[in-house]
């Protein structure tokens, strides 16, 4: 498959670029983390004030009606900075799938979200523990057979540690009353996997092109024998292996993305591939980066850890690489179709 991205679509992409690059360091998200606040308001209402939350909702429901390709466009860039706030998770679980939810679970939702700039949770067998529940307006929770919308107070919960300090997540123990249904749930339910696996996907990608930007650069500025660390073939050929995998899960991920967009029959197991490679380019970038470090590497004032635990934390959302590799082989067993990438893919 060719991908050629519209003016439209990179023009998303590089806005979010700038904007993350200014509002979301290093910096701040340690501090963040110090103050035992990672979710950051300012940061939240100046993603709205940039449109991006709510963009891909339709219009007549306060949006822009972006495409599943320019968000993950956008997404991957989140993925970059390591961004914690849940953006890429109000955008794909609960936006892009807004008009699959019953009447009224859907009218539930429009009435707490003000189109899109309010968190709303989900949580899911595929993924049982929300994050930042506490800052969200209200909870989706989907089961084995419905789904359901929790207000505050229709639920007890307990925040959970996570690897990675910017994603506070919660588990949550009894529901007391809820809005409940299963019309629809079979496809809605594949709807949230999908998305979740590929928001994932691309969250993961983006923080490893950043652990290998951030490994690049170190090894050609620290010195040993007299030159950078960065000439021997050993370091060369390990960071070498991460931008390969990154190029291959790449096209991946933006296949899934074109795959939903189309409305592909397959676009569950395009998702999955995606986050499959996706996984395994994320596990090589943090063991060959960290190895390109040093023990500096997991020092507080070295930056690489921030995008390590996030990747460490993301790997499993949402299905690890073996749950994804196991959903590949069960949709190739049970198909009729011919196995090569000539017609699987």
């Amino acid at each position: 498959m060719k991908f050629v991205f519209t003016e439209e679509q990179l023009q998303f992409q590089e806005t979010m670029k700038g904007f993350l690059a200014q509002e979301c360091t290093p910096d701040s998200i340690r501090s963040g983390w110090q103050e035992n606040k990672p979710f950051n308001a300012k940061r939240w209402e100046a993603i709205c004030d940039l449109g991006v939350l709510g963009a891909n909702l339709k219009e007549e429901d306060g949006g822009l009606g972006i495409d599943q390709i320019a968000l993950t466009l956008m997404i991957e860039e989140m993925g970059y900075v390591a961004l914690p706030e849940p953006v890429a998770e109000q955008n794909f679980l609960v936006n892009d799938i807004l008009g699959l939810f019953p009447a009224e679970i859907q009218e539930a939702i429009k009435s707490k979200f003000n189109s899109g700039m309010d968190y709303i949770a989900v949580a899911h067998p595929h993924n049982p523990h929300p994050v930042f529940l506490d800052d969200s307006k209200a909870l989706i929770m989907f089961d084995e057979t419905s789904c359901h919308f929790l207000e505050k107070g229709d639920y007890d919960s307990e925040d959970i540690k996570s690897n990675d300090p910017s994603r506070v997540l919660s588990k949550i123990h009894e529901i007391k009353s809820s809005i409940h249904s299963d019309q629809n749930f079979a496809t809605l339910n594949q709807a949230v996997i999908s998305r979740g696996t590929l928001q994932s996907a691309a969250l993961l990608i983006g923080l490893a092109q950043k652990m290998l930007d951030l490994s690049s650069a170190y090894v050609l500025d620290r010195n040993q024998f007299g030159k950078p660390i960065g000439s021997f073939q050993a370091v060369k050929h390990m960071l070498a292996d991460v931008a390969v995998a990154i190029e291959f899960a790449r096209p991946a991920i933006y296949r899934a993305s074109y795959s939903l967009f189309d409305h592909n029959s397959k676009s569950a197991l395009h998702c999955a591939h995606a986050k499959y490679m996706a996984v395994k380019a994320a596990e090589l970038a943090c063991k060959n980066c960290i190895q390109a470090h040093g023990a500096m590497g997991y020092t507080w004032e070295m930056d690489l850890h921030i995008y390590m635990r996030k990747a460490w934390s993301l790997m499993a959302c949402w299905g690890n690489d073996d749950q994804q590799q196991k959903i590949i082989f069960n949709t190739l067993k049970s198909s009729n179709d011919e196995i090569g990438v000539l017609y699987t893919f």
